[in-house]
Formats: structure tokens, C-alpha cells, sequence
């Protein structure tokens, strides 16, 4: 393994301790991960919700959120329809909870057994039989072109709420809600995600500002003129902005830009007195009704009662995430924001109780831990740890995690796989109902079936692999190591996805495996290298029935008889395909620690960059000087792993090595001082907790 640990600018590490109030290593990780700019390092340092993205910055939420509220006050049937993965079970859980409780109608379903991915005819059929007047779509639908014109034929509208990647012409739904068209500024959320955010435009939309413009006004005093500045805002989305320098008495109000933003609006200010004096000096013709928010500032964020805007300014958070210095129009847009989002707070809490569901479906769904995502589940993971969902709580006791500090790493590796077992299995209601369920009994028997529908998992992959492996390294190196393809009647298709991502992992290349069912057959590809999945459909897709997915997991389906001319064809176009790029495997050092400073507080930071996982690996540290002081051999089956104890001159530290006994004694022995590159962690045996090193490399 190669070491690597970039050189970075001081200054920069200064700058980013100083402007954001933390410690130079942590501020050194920033900048050596090139995490530094604004937007990077809220999304590490910030918690609290108001610093997630404005559901309604995706254009057609507010047309989603009039049809669904229409449907629930006329009593109208809806069925949300989802997907049977983990992101989807997640969505449609959130959403048939989220619509009950607003008084909605709601049914629910999933594609059971052999059936494909996405909104089926069957389904559509079926829902109208039942009188259904509106299908949601989550996590799929974006592909559903044919079946949503037949919902439309049948007298039924479809709100398609999904994040996977879009169709150059999108399905003639009424509203379709997604992350990845313009507009919306983070384009990697799960499934689930988007459908929370639509659960809180739908809570936001019962309120007194959902819909209703507001123009706000800063105006100062500015060498013999007056500056002022406005912004509007619907649903607290900024849709148009002015800032005028204006003469006194020199421009009418109706002249300006301003005119134009205030015009059909409630304007705000802070102060109004003062601002009145000002607003009048500028355009004494004009009478601009203006009202001020500092009666509602008082009354809920009274910390910031009767201080000016700069003043406020000065402290804000906000506007320290700013990629400019902020004007003072930006920080009554802020205050505002922030003041309804405190008005609000009761109305739109529901949404954030449903949060344990948005980190199971992100983490299930590999969704990348930056940006939103790391405060959407930072709030989840608090919320599992509570352990409030019945059926959960029961699963996390199984787990033996309940009452301990549940990871990220917990929930992708040991929670997520059980829950993913039932879609693979073709039985996803099973963990749909697991949420929805209330009756302790019925939940034990939903949890007790989960479990061995995971075990059948494992057993039918364990054989799947064996059967496919020869034929994978046949595939391997026929495409000179530039994908693995493996396609068998023995390999049942709800575990294509993971096999693809088994072999993925085994090879370090791009992995298609293909499942024949009937007469389908059914796909999953796995790539690591952006761009590869969108090739692959592109250069295939007239093979395919369906096809979609995200940068690095997709899907697709043809009849049958289609395969072999889809084999032959990739046979034959497989050298068009880039190569992966190989070499010895880089170790990324985020900072080194000398021995004086490998103390617990090191943990500090470990939490501050958590939650690890896809687009956020763990810290790794390098500690120079470490001593082996005891060394034995650990394994269930053999004992293949190295338990450690190390010397660090104060303090002595506990490790563990996986895989790592051959190396023990020929090139490191009791009593070495040694070189270690180790993620520090919290390991947790029964009800006690201690922190160790969980060590990637040594050296003598």
C-alpha cells in the first residue's frame, strides 16, 4: 500500500480555524480532504434542520403539494406505489404514515414476487378498479412513460416523486418531482429523501405562507442617497431581487425594480420606524405600506429581539456559509426564513420524526454522505437511537444495537441487509408492514420472517456465487478487465444487485449480472467509474425494455429471447469500453498524530466528520512510534486476524488488524516500534464502549 498524505497550505487551515471557530485539525482535514468552501463545510459542521435545502426549489413541488391537499380534502383515493429495495419500502412507508395523519385516504403497494421494477400495468389496472383518482410514484415512476398514459386514460393523475436519473422527455405526469432536474441544488438524494421532502411542503402548504409572496426591504443611508435593497420570496424561496441607489426625490418608487418585487405583496421590514423615514426620503411621492417583523421576532427568537441587522449579521451562521460577504438584505432574508421556520416548528415536526426512515433508504441506497444527506442522517440516526418505531425497535433487539450508539456502519452493514432481504426475496411487504405494523405480536412474527428471509438470502447468494465465479473470471479476462459480465439461470433476480456488487468488489471492475425469469431477464450493473452506467444503456439500449438507475448502480430488462443478441452484441463492442484504472492501493492519510496527541479527545473529531460511509470514507490517521506490546492471533473459523495492544509512551492503545496474521512475526514482532495508518473507532462488547485502532497498514 502506498501512503499518502497531501501537502496543504497553513494559511488555509488558519483561515478555515479562524472563520469557523474549530480546532486547527479538524480545520486540517478540511482542507486536505478539499472540503473548504462554504457549502462543504456546513454540511460537516451543521445539525439543525433549517440548514437543509427548500423542499420548493424543486419546480413542480408546489403543483405536487396543491394536487395532493386537493385530494385529501375531497376525499379522494390514493395509492402510493414504491419500490421493493429498502429506499423504496422507506418512501412509501413515510408517505402512507405522512398522508394518514393529514387525513388522506392512502392505500399502498409494491412489485411482489417476479414483478418488474416500477409502476406496472397491473397495478394501474387495479387501481382504477378501486376508484383510485391519484397515484404517487416513489422511488421509480421517472421511466414509467406507458403506464402513467394508461393511468391517464383510466381517469387517474400521477405524481412520480423519484431521484433516479431522468429521461431526456420526461412521463406526462401531473407533477414530477425530482432532485436531479434543474433547479433543485443537490442532486444525490435517496428516494425516501425526496419523499420527505414533499411530507414537509405538504405540512408547510397548511400554513398561513405557503404560496403567499412576500417582498422584503432593507433600505440604509448611503453618502446623500439611500440604498435600497429587496428581496421576494414565495414559500420562502427567493424569486427576485433589486437593489437601487437612489437620490432622494430624484426616481419614482414606480420606476424602480422595487415597485416590481413589492408589487401584490406583504413587505417586511425590521424597524419600521426607521425604515419608514428612510423609505420616504427616498420616494417622497410614493406611500409604500411596509410592516415589521420585529413584534414576531420577539415573540420567537427573542435572543434576537431589537438588534439591528448588522448586528445580527455579526453572529449569524448563515452568513458564514456565504461565498460573499452578506448585505443586509441577505441577513433579513435569513431572519425571516428562520423566524416562520420557528412559527412552524410544531406544524412541520412530524416530518422530522419520520427521519430514522430517511437514513435507512440514504445508507441502504449507497446515497453519497455529503451535503444535505449528512444532516438528514445525523437527524435519523438520533431518532433511531430513541428508538421509537415499534417494529424497528424489535429488529435494532435481534441486532443486539438497541440501547448503544447506532452508526452509520451499523445500519448499512447490519440493519439495512435484513430489510433488503424481504424485496430480494420478493416479499418486500413484509418489511413495509414491519413499519406500519402497531400489534407487538404481529411485529415479532414480521421480524422473525425477516430474518429468514435474510438467511435464505445468504444461503441462495453463497450458491449463486459459487456458481457464477468461474464464469466471471471467463468474463474478466475475455473484456481485457474492462467489465465482468455473468448471466445464469441458477442466479435468482432479487439478488442481482448485490452479486453485481460482490463481483464489482472482487475484480475492481465494472460488474453486469443477469438473472432469466420466466420470460424476462432482468439486470443489475455495478460501476464505481462515473459515467460507465450511462454508456453501458447508451450503447445497449436497444436491447432493452427498461433501463435507469444512478451514476454507479442501474438496472434493466428485455424479453428473453433478446438476450442472446444483447450477449453477442456486447461480445463484440466490449473493447469500446475504457479500462478501469489499477494500481497499488492508495492510503489517503487525513492527518498525522503524533504520540503526544493520541489521546480520547481524539474522538472529538472523529464524531465531528461522522456520519462515514459512500463519498465520505473514515478518518485515517498516521501515528509514527507506536510500540507493539502485545500481539495475539483471533477467528471464529481461523485465526486469520491480529489483536493488538500499543505502546504510545502515556497511554496504551488497543488494535485490531483483519486479516493480517501472515504478517505476524516474519515482518513485525513484540516489542517493534512500528508505523500505523488506523481508523480510530468506538468498539462496543456488551454494555461497555472503548476506543480503538482499527489498523489499514504498519509498518516496522
Amino acid at each position: 500500500m502506498i501512503w499518502k498524505k497531501t501537502e496543504i497550505d497553513p494559511s488555509e487551515v488558519r483561515e478555515l480555524s479562524r472563520r469557523y471557530g474549530i480546532d486547527l485539525l479538524p480545520a486540517a482535514i478540511l482542507a486536505r480532504r478539499s472540503l473548504g468552501s462554504p457549502a462543504q463545510v456546513r454540511a460537516i459542521l451543521e445539525n439543525d434542520p433549517k440548514f437543509l435545502h427548500n423542499p420548493f426549489l424543486m419546480p413542480a413541488m408546489a403543483d405536487a403539494v396543491e394536487r395532493i391537499s386537493s385530494a385529501i380534502e375531497s376525499g379522494e383515493r390514493i395509492l402510493v406505489f414504491g419500490d421493493r429495495d429498502v429506499d423504496g419500502v422507506t418512501a412509501t412507508v413515510l408517505l402512507v404514515e405522512a398522508l394518514k395523519e393529514l387525513g388522506a385516504e392512502v392505500h399502498w403497494t409494491l412489485p411482489e414476487g417476479e414483478e418488474g421494477y416500477g409502476l406496472s400495468v397491473k397495478a394501474v389496472e387495479e387501481a382504477a378498479g378501486h376508484g383510485t383518482g391519484l397515484v404517487i410514484t416513489v422511488d421509480c415512476g421517472i421511466s414509467n412513460r406507458a403506464e402513467i398514459e394508461l393511468a391517464a386514460g383510466l381517469g387517474i393523475e400521477t405524481i412520480v416523486v423519484d431521484h433516479h436519473n431522468p429521461p431526456a422527455e420526461l412521463p406526462p405526469a401531473f407533477a414530477v418531482v425530482n432532485p436531479k432536474l434543474p433547479g433543485y441544488p443537490f442532486r444525490d438524494l435517496a428516494g425516501c429523501a425526496v419523499a420527505a421532502k414533499l411530507e414537509w411542503a405538504l405540512r408547510f402548504s397548511q400554513g398561513p405562507f405557503f404560496g403567499a409572496p412576500v417582498c422584503l426591504i432593507a433600505a440604509r443611508p448611503a453618502n446623500g442617497a439611500v440604498a435600497v435593497d429587496a428581496v421576494r420570496l414565495v414559500n420562502l424561496v427567493e424569486t427576485g431581487r433589486a437593489m437601487e441607489l437612489v437620490v432622494p426625490g430624484m426616481v419614482p418608487l414606480e420606476a424602480t425594480r422595487i415597485e416590481a418585487l413589492a408589487a401584490g405583496t406583504e413587505v417586511l421590514v425590521l424597524d419600521a420606524p426607521g425604515q419608514a423615514r428612510l423609505l420616504a426620503q427616498a420616494f417622497p411621492e410614493a406611500s409604500l405600506e411596509i410592516e415589521d417583523i420585529g413584534p414576531l421576532v420577539r415573540q420567537y427568537l427573542p435572543g434576537l429581539a431589537g438588534r439591528s441587522l448588522l448586528a445580527i449579521q455579526s453572529e449569524s451562521r448563515e452568513a458564514r456559509y456565504r461565498d460573499r460577504p452578506p448585505a443586509e438584505i441577505d441577513t433579513l432574508a435569513d431572519l425571516f426564513r428562520s423566524l416562520v421556520l420557528e412559527r412552524e416548528r410544531e406544524r412541520l415536526a412530524p416530518a422530522l420524526r419520520r427521519m430514522d426512515l430517511v437514513t435507512l433508504g440514504t445508507l441502504a441506497d449507497l446515497m453519497p454522505l455529503v451535503d444535505e444527506n449528512r444532516i438528514l442522517v445525523r437527524q435519523g440516526l438520533e431518532v433511531l437511537r430513541r428508538g421509537e418505531r415499534t417494529g424497528l425497535r424489535q429488529l435494532l433487539m435481534k441486532k443486539d444495537l438497541l440501547g448503544k450508539r447506532i452508526s452509520a456502519t451499523d445500519v448499512a452493514w447490519q440493519v439495512a441487509p435484513v430489510l433488503n432481504s424481504a424485496g430480494r426475496m420478493g416479499e418486500p411487504g413484509k418489511a413495509t408492514r414491519l413499519f406500519l405494523a402497531e400489534a407487538l405480536g404481529e411485529i415479532e412474527v414480521l421480524v422473525a420472517d425477516l430474518f429468514e428471509l435474510d438467511s435464505r438470502r445468504r444461503t441462495l447468494g453463497e450458491s449463486a456465487w459459487q456458481a457464477a465465479l468461474a464464469q466471471a473470471r471467463e468474463s474478466f479476462e475475455t473484456s481485457g478487465g474492462r467489465c465482468v459480465l455473468v448471466h445464469d439461470e441458477r442466479i435468482p433476480r432479487g439478488i442481482t444487485g448485490i452479486m453485481a456488487s460482490r463481483l464489482q468488489g472482487f475484480f475492481k471492475a465494472p460488474a453486469v449480472v443477469v438473472a432469466e425469469s420466466g420470460d424476462r431477464a432482468v439486470g443489475s450493473i455495478r460501476a464505481a467509474a462515473e459515467g460507465f452506467i450511462a454508456g453501458f444503456f447508451s450503447r445497449f439500449s436497444r436491447h432493452f425494455t427498461t433501463s435507469g438507475g444512478h451514476d454507479f448502480a442501474g438496472g434493466f430488462s428485455m424479453p428473453r429471447g433478446a438476450l442472446a443478441g444483447f450477449l453477442s452484441d456486447y461480445a463484440a463492442r466490449i473493447e469500446e469500453m475504457e479500462l478501469p484504472s489499477r494500481g497499488e492501493e492508495v492510503l489517503s492519510i487525513d492527518a498525522e498524530v503524533p504520540l503526544a496527541y493520541l489521546t480520547p479527545d481524539l474522538a472529538k473529531v472523529l464524531d465531528l466528520f461522522e456520519p462515514y460511509g459512500e463519498g465520505n470514507p473514515h478518518l485515517l490517521f498516521l501515528t509514527r512510534g507506536l510500540r507493539i506490546a502485545q500481539c495475539e492471533l483471533i477467528g471464529r473459523r481461523d485465526l486469520s486476524h491480529l489483536k493488538l495492544l500499543f505502546d504510545a509512551g502515556k497511554s496504551r492503545w488497543p488494535g485490531v488488524y483483519w486479516n493480517a496474521a501472515a504478517r505476524f512475526p516474519s515482518e513485525f514482532a513484540v516489542g517493534d516500534p512500528v508505523d500505523v495508518v488506523y481508523r480510530l473507532e468506538r468498539n462496543t462488547w456488551g454494555s461497555s464502549e472503548n476506543l480503538r485502532l482499527n489498523v489499514v497498514d504498519l509498518k516496522k
